[in-house]
């Protein structure tokens, strides 16, 4: 008998989270490739099974004892797609992190020696235990004998030494214990009683606008919402406690709000900022997409968020040798290419837990970022968020620098996040950095040369260096303001010490439907500038139309101007100053800078207005839609038909992938113009199962739809 084929279209907000489990496996098992063509298979090496990092900086190809937490990806990886090959490099990596285990249970994070910081020996646990009831059939009676024996040391000593380091190490140790004790029949009551303590005091860290405090002295979005809440929600789950996932639905509804529209997320903020990656807000921390497919049936928003979030993740930073980037200029930076495998054992993790837990969410609904013209500013934060018709923009004046430096924390109420819709692929505008690039965490940062800050400022070089990025007494309110919002910033130019310059500051912004302002004024502008660095995406050009114009012409066609409106005393405008300078390992993108040069005595007053003055040719919200109409249907009795249209001239293929994530049939079209296409395809040699048909342009995948036979 010919297959009998059944078509339900599933595009659109209302697709449930078991229909998106296909694209989180289709995603793990590409880091998984490309995290097992790293194993080292020289047999007799002392680090046989480790994975050899493929970066050269900081350190040269070292051996990463938390790579060892691929361990659990990769069994997941085995146990939905039956290949042994995961299997084998799961059982391989595994023993090679007991080997490094040290006395205390423990595992160091530094290399070579494996010493160092200790504490995330609670994420290797939770990959050692995770993986061990998936691949303990495979292990032989040796290897069985040590892979428990490691888990009940490491389990100890976390009982023994927690709470330790930052916040995010509670709700993580209380994962990591529990999954010991599901692993080890018969576990110590104590790793239990330990967990429910350590999660007892994580849920108290929230201040009142449900911010969970506590990581670095302070808040930081990027730990909060890529690991700690991921984690009280798992915990939730694993101890089948309602009020830990309740309680993880509740703060996530504050930290999603910084969500852009594109799918990233802004840690452009908070006391860990350095170390921010746009897909996930942290290099080192799993990754949202577990926590937002965690809580995706607590709210249907959180659905949204969370194929957004791989949608975002999967175009965007899973570069070639399917291994993630740091961000989207960093191929063109041999300090960040080859990258580090930090980000893609954490992300696929990530994607791992959100396969193996992800609840059944039937309703998707728009996150807060897809609705436009609202404004929000938390006061705990001291920092704003505000949305218009075209623009998304994060300001802040966070203070928080009890443990990090002011060159890493403040901002003094500058734009620190800025989305125009049609900039580019991603949108962005404006963006942030470390305001003096430190290696804050050595091991996670690359050494780079003489850096600036992408971030826009108001600054004054000299023989002291002095900045609003320096304040961190600036004040910064947020109020809505006839047809837009208004946000205005006050303060000094402070060095990094925090001394004054003597120099006060007022800079008002005002956001509309499709622009966007500012008025700054200085009490004593001689020497002081103003900085705007924009995004250098490739194919831009820069160019200045008379003294008071700045144009950014965009590969797609758009362009962006830049228009001093009035000023009190005189200035001049200077594009690409130093523009080698403007580029940052974190985020991972290049800037090119425009600077505005005061000259008055006394105080000044200057404004300026951004805004688009050309469509692109192709906007980003066509190019997100441009497959939409991908239709697929059968044509014979063992046939499929597919139609679509291309809004532009493209490569196009057509991919057909099982329901557990595997690609079974690819047909390569080639250049195609613009305009509808047909095709189709025979089936007659696929076997029973559940199908889905995908159409692949430019990296971006469309879902057709889902296709069953028997």
């Amino acid at each position: 008998m010919f297959p009998r084929l059944f078509l339900i279209l599933i595009l659109g907000l209302g697709a449930a989270a078991r229909a998106a489990a296909p694209e989180f496996l289709a995603n793990l098992y590409r880091l998984c490739d490309g995290l097992a063509a790293t194993q080292n298979l020289k047999a007799g090496d002392k680090d046989f099974g480790a994975l050899v990092c493929p970066s050269t900086n900081p350190d040269n190809h070292p051996t990463h004892s938390r790579g060892a937490e691929a361990v659990y990806p990769l069994a997941v990886a085995f146990k939905h797609g039956k290949d042994a090959r995961y299997a084998d490099a799961a059982v391989k990596l595994g023993n090679w992190l007991i080997r490094i285990q040290n006395a205390a249970g423990a595992w160091g994070e530094d290399w070579p020696n494996h010493d160092g910081w200790d504490g995330t020996t609670a994420d290797q646990l939770i990959s050692l235990a995770g993986a061990y009831v998936m691949l303990k059939d495979r292990l032989t009676t040796a290897e069985n004998n040590a892979w428990t024996g490691s888990i009940k040391r490491s389990a100890d000593w976390i009982e023994a030494n927690f709470p330790k380091g930052n916040l995010n190490y509670l709700p993580t140790g209380a994962v990591a214990l529990k999954l010991a004790s599901i692993a080890i029949p018969g576990a110590p009551a104590k790793w239990n009683a330990k967990a429910a303590a350590l999660m007892a005091q994580t849920v108290q860290s929230v201040n009142s606008q449900d911010f969970i405090t506590g990581e670095g002295m302070g808040i930081d979005l990027g730990y909060n919402i890529a690991q700690s809440i991921g984690y009280i929600a798992l915990y939730g789950i694993l101890t089948n406690t309602a009020a830990d996932v309740d309680f993880a639905a509740r703060v996530l509804r504050t930290h999603f709000k910084f969500m852009y529209p594109n799918g990233a997320i802004d840690n452009s903020w908070g006391t860990r900022s350095y170390k921010w990656m746009l897909e996930s807000g942290s290099k080192t921390a799993p990754g949202i997409p577990f926590t937002f497919a965690l809580l995706a049936d607590k709210d249907p928003a959180f659905n949204r968020a969370a194929t957004l979030s791989l949608d975002f993740l999967s175009r965007n930073f899973i570069g070639d040798g399917n291994l993630m980037v740091y961000g989207p200029h960093s191929a063109k930076h041999a300090g960040s290419n080859p990258p580090c495998i930090y980000p893609s054992f954490a992300r696929a993790q990530s994607l791992a837990t959100a396969v193996e837990y992800g609840p059944d969410a039937a309703a998707s609904a728009p996150i807060p970022s897809e609705a436009a013209n609202w404004y929000q500013y938390f006061s705990t934060a001291k920092t704003a968020l505000i949305r218009t018709e075209k623009i998304m923009a994060t300001l802040t004046a966070y203070d928080a620098i009890g443990q990090y430096s002011r060159g890493e924390v403040v901002r003094g109420g500058s734009i620190t996040n800025l989305w125009f819709e049609g900039y580019g692929t991603l949108g962005f505008l404006q963006t942030s950095s470390q305001t003096a690039y430190n290696r804050e965490e050595p091991r996670h940062m690359p050494v780079e040369g003489s850096l600036l800050p992408l971030t826009p400022r108001i600054d004054k070089p000299g023989a002291v260096y002095y900045a609003n990025l320096y304040d961190e007494k600036a004040v910064l309110a947020a109020a809505a303001e006839g047809d837009g919002y208004k946000t205005t910033s006050t303060g000094s130019l402070r060095d990094s010490n925090g001394a004054s310059s003597g120099v006060g500051f007022t800079w008002i912004h005002r956001f509309l439907k499709g622009s966007y302002s500012s008025e700054v004024t200085v009490t004593s502008p001689q020497g002081v500038r103003i900085v705007e660095p924009f995004v250098d995406n490739p194919g831009n050009l820069y160019a200045l139309g008379g003294d008071s114009l700045f144009r950014i012409t965009t590969a797609e066609g758009g362009v962006w101007e830049l228009r001093v409106l009035s000023s009190t005393g005189p200035f001049t405008l200077a594009s690409g100053e130093d523009k080698a300078k403007y580029w940052s390992p974190f985020p991972g993108l290049e800037c090119h800078p425009l600077t505005i040069k005061l000259g008055g005595t006394g105080g000044q007053t200057i404004k300026y207005a951004i805004s688009q003055s050309k469509p692109t040719r192709i906007s980003s919200e066509t190019r997100m839609r441009r497959m939409e109409s991908l239709r697929a249907w059968r044509s014979g009795r063992a046939e499929i038909a597919y139609a679509y249209t291309l809004a532009m001239p493209a490569d196009p293929r057509i991919r057909l992938r099982a329901f557990d994530g595997r690609i079974v049939r690819e047909v390569i079209l080639g250049r195609l113009p613009a305009g509808p296409h047909q095709g189709g395809f025979d089936i007659s040699r696929q076997s029973p199962g559940t199908y889905f048909l995908e159409l692949i342009v430019g990296g971006r995948v469309e879902r057709g739809g889902k296709l069953a036979w028997f």
